[in-house]
């Protein structure tokens, strides 16, 4: 588990289920491919806590300061 979402777990565990009806997860890298641990770990979380998952994004290397990846972010954000 990478100790980023071990963090964001261990801060809404310790007070109950959350009131979040949806999530997305956002994973930003300089290498591509790395993301599936992650990915099933917020998964497996979301479906625990009831909390519909509604995508996940990712970034890698030039992306992660791009203006089209930033775009795509905000038009998946106004899809929620």
């Amino acid at each position: 588990m990478t100790a980023q979402m071990e963090a964001a777990i261990q801060r809404v565990y310790c007070i109950g289920k959350p009131e979040a009806k949806k999530t997305v997860l956002l994973l930003s890298s300089g290498s591509p491919g790395v993301y599936d641990a992650a990915i099933a770990q917020y998964k497996a979380y979301m479906g625990y806590a009831g909390i519909e998952a509604a995508g996940v994004i990712t970034a890698n290397g030039d992306e992660n300061k791009s203006e089209a990846k930033m775009n795509e972010i905000r038009e998946f954000a106004k899809t929620l």
